[in-house]
């Protein structure tokens, strides 16, 4: 009688090993699945922010297209109201240019 036991006692173990397996297998792949949620959120997140950063370099972006066209338009007309002093500034800078770079 006591080896019956032991022997479904055996068997008993044996299913049981057997179950166990197959837990740590469904987890396994829950963990995998789990992995590949969190991999999928994170790419979600950046891609997010990747878009939130592109609108706000497209803003700023404008931003400074305006500014310099202003101040191009800002330019013009002080060189077509002061036409003499514009063209002397240019040359003055020209010759401070021209000394910077002269090899003597």
């Amino acid at each position: 009688m006591a080896e019956r036991d032991l022997t479904q006692e055996v068997e008993q173990l044996k299913e049981d090993l057997s179950r166990l397996k197959e837990d740590l297998a469904k987890l396994k792949d829950l963990a995998a699945e789990l992995g590949r949620s969190e991999v999928e959120e994170a790419k979600r997140r950046l891609e997010e922010e990747a878009r939130r950063l592109l609108k706000e370099l497209e803003r700023a972006s404008e931003e400074l297209r305006v500014k310099l066209r202003d101040r191009t338009e800002e330019l013009r007309r002080e060189v077509e109201e002061h036409p003499l002093l514009s063209l002397l500034a240019a040359f003055g800078v020209g010759l401070l240019v021209g000394k910077l770079f002269d090899r003597r």
